[in-house]
């Protein structure tokens, strides 16, 4: 029998809240800077995409994925371009911007690795398992389902505060020991 929701479920808590940690983060940096233009939201698409559009995880996304102009790119499979077919406002930074840096700051933050460093450098990186967590739990909480939602923010303000998380632990202990004694 299985439980109800296992360490995978509490290592996807605990990505959520990382994840509500980048947002925050980007939200403030625009706040700031509104010029600024923040790679997480490039990396969160990357993620996304790796749950639901990865066909073969062996092979790699390159930065001629992310170049408008490259008869290789992803961009569309992303979801970076809006219906006209120009980048959406939160990629422009891929019309300037050094392509290499999305995908070393999914490697920096462990949610990839260089595919080869020899022969292609950074320009190119392999998701790995904690990036397909990540990415699906980014699509799991924008799919809109409000029981997902809830459970990731109980679940995830629980890991956020290990006091309460051990009182929970406790009150469940003790409201099972109270359920099998009768």
């Amino acid at each position: 029998m299985n439980a109800p929701f296992g360490i995978s479920f509490l290592r996807k808590a605990e990505l959520y809240n990382l994840c509500v940690r980048f947002d925050k983060q980007n939200k403030e940096m625009e706040v700031k800077n509104p010029k600024a233009q923040s790679l997480w939201p490039i990396e969160k698409a990357l993620l996304k995409w790796t749950y639901f559009g990865h066909r073969h995880l062996g092979s790699p996304i390159k930065t001629e994925h992310l170049f408008l102009g490259s008869s290789d790119n992803k961009l569309e499979e992303f979801n970076m371009l809006d219906g006209s077919g120009k980048l959406k406002k939160d990629f422009i930074y891929l019309k300037s911007g050094n392509l290499t840096m999305p995908l070393e700051n999914i490697v920096v933050k462990g949610f990839g690795d260089y595919f080869d460093e020899r022969n292609h450098g950074h320009n190119a990186i392999v998701i790995n398992k904690e990036g397909l967590l990540l990415g699906e739990v980014l699509t799991e909480v924008e799919s809109e389902n409000i029981i997902v939602n809830i459970n990731y923010f109980m679940y995830g303000m629980i890991m956020s505060h290990p006091g309460a998380f051990i009182l929970l632990l406790v009150t469940i202990f003790t409201l099972l020991k109270t359920l099998l004694c009768y």
